[in-house]
């Protein structure tokens, strides 16, 4: 078993390659992971296309706010097949489509609703109600989907702008999770 986890990572065999543009990792509490432009440690939301055509993003939103999906609209910026773009969640507002883009808010490191939605107002992408608290002290450090099954979970090496790549310990959480997961949703 696992050897087929671990094909499954290398050759992409994930649920994700049906979507359309998703968010597969954030860090709302970003105290070492990586800097925007201004060299500052912004929170960051990692948006990824699993699809075999690039994706543009016009007209697309982030929102830590499921009431007011379009909170933050992106510019004219096209994301390629199997490609990553990272937007900084640090209140900047930032939309220049050749430079970081910045929303016009800040993640919560308490937990918070995140969304990504289509330019229809349809959810593309959520974490709802709400992602968990997020610590620099913990010893997981950003949130985001499994490769292997799409699932939520957390990272103790956050990947900002890469595949996620669970480290073996949160392989086991996940193993054990999942199993979790299933048993509740038969009840």
């Amino acid at each position: 078993m696992r050897t087929l986890l671990l094909a499954a990572l290398l050759v992409g065999l994930t649920p994700l390659a049906t979507q359309a543009a998703i968010i597969t990792e954030f860090m709302a509490d970003n105290k070492s992971a990586c800097t925007d432009e201004d060299g500052n440690y912004s929170d960051w939301i990692e948006i990824y296309n699993p699809t075999a055509a690039a994706e543009s993003l016009l007209g697309w939103s982030l929102t830590d706010d499921a009431m007011n999906p379009w909170k933050w609209v992106f510019p004219a910026v096209t994301l390629p097949s199997g490609e990553y773009r990272i937007v900084f969640a640090s209140s900047k507002n930032r939309t220049n489509p050749s430079g970081e883009l910045h929303t016009n808010f800040r993640l919560s490191s308490a937990g918070e609703y995140l969304g990504l939605f289509r330019p229809d107002g349809s959810i593309a992408s959520d974490f709802a109600p709400a992602y968990p608290p997020q610590k620099p002290d913990m010893p997981f450090f950003s949130y985001g989907l499994s490769p292997i099954d799409g699932s939520p979970m957390v990272f103790g090496t956050p990947t900002p702008g890469g595949p996620n790549v669970p480290e073996p310990a949160t392989l086991a959480l996940l193993v054990v999770g999942g199993l979790a997961l299933a048993a509740r949703r038969r009840r």
